[in-house]
């Protein structure tokens, strides 16, 4: 007699089979647009290459997603595309596709959640994760190109994390839009699409303590990844070294993120004072000024040198300094 586990694990691909209407592997997929590079190049290229997975896990996401879903749905809550709704798009110049999990259509802002369930154990102070948050804005700026969103509503995203050991506990983080987000992952679509051989592409999995390798992959052992040497080693007990290498790393990553974003709403500021033809404004009790700041005077040393004038005596040596280095091998 076929045992109630293998009954309740058939049952659940037939019911996931044919989610998807498109050839995901033509595309850098927004779910996944931030895992390891050399596992998307597996999936597309060389799937059957994958050991057995256990992804008991992914169906505790699609039932909690279903979940809050059914739940914002009875609550009288304007959510459009998601459920058996749910839509999937495609940027064929850019090869990039996104499945969101919705928008709310209120009248005045349509606000486009992300649905993800936690392990209870999950450290919440490192939430929201980068990759999550990419996730959402290739999302959004897909839904930005493909509907029609009446003038003056504005977008902007919200990630809904939810305990799968408690529906109730949720937490939410809002997250802006980044509309540069689909060009630079033009980018890494085009690399992991023309990539002829893997060996040209970085073990990216390694990174963070090589978990998303021992964890998350089916690749690790056709990718050659020694996943016990990649994950962390602790050189004493209770030693925090590890752990601060690889928060520092999480940070500069969200760093690099926040980075392009701040210059996108510097410059969209900008126009805004601009277009209201003032150098000045207030947003609650947030001032917002525009000013013209004196050019810096600098130092022509081309032009010292070709006129023949030696500035050597005059320079400086600092106390020498620690210099602290920490980057992905």
């Amino acid at each position: 007699m076929t045992s109630i586990r293998d009954l309740v694990i058939r049952g659940s691909d037939i019911l996931e089979e044919g989610k998807f209407k498109f050839d995901r592997s033509k595309y850098l997929n927004g779910s996944e647009a931030m895992t390891c590079i050399r596992r998307q190049w597996y999936k597309k290229f060389q799937p059957e290459e994958e050991a057995e997975q256990d992804w008991g896990y992914a169906r505790r996401g699609i039932h909690g997603e279903r979940f809050l879903v059914e739940s914002l749905i009875a609550a009288n809550v304007p959510l459009t595309m998601s459920g058996k709704e749910q839509m999937s798009w495609q940027d064929e110049k850019r090869r990039i596709s996104s499945t969101p999990d919705g928008v709310i259509q209120y009248d005045d802002e349509w606000v486009m959640p992300e649905f993800k369930t936690i392990d209870p154990r999950t450290n919440k102070s490192k939430l929201p994760r980068v990759p999550h948050v990419a996730q959402l804005q290739i999302a959004m700026e897909m839904i930005d190109l493909n509907i029609d969103r009446p003038d003056g509503v504005g977008l902007r995203g919200l990630l809904i994390y939810m305990d799968a050991s408690n529906y109730f506990d949720i937490l939410e983080f809002p997250i802006d839009r980044d509309k540069t987000i689909l060009d630079k992952m033009a980018k890494r679509a085009s690399k992991i699409l023309r990539t002829k051989d893997v060996g040209n592409l970085d073990r990216e999995g390694k990174r963070g303590g090589g978990n998303e390798c021992k964890t998350m992959c089916g690749f690790s052992e056709v990718c050659g990844v020694d996943v016990e040497a990649a994950s962390t080693r602790r050189a004493n007990r209770g030693s925090n070294f590890d752990g601060c290498a690889l928060r520092y790393m999480e940070l500069k990553d969200a760093e690099d993120v926040i980075k392009v974003e701040k210059a996108t709403l510097q410059e969209e500021i900008k126009n805004g004072l601009k277009q209201r033809s003032t150098n000045r404004a207030v947003v609650g009790n947030i001032e917002v000024l525009l000013s013209i700041a004196k050019g810096r005077a600098s130092l022509d040393k081309a032009a010292v040198k070709r006129a023949g004038i030696d500035l050597s005596p005059f320079e400086q040596t600092g106390q020498p300094s620690e210099r602290l280095t920490v980057k992905r091998t």
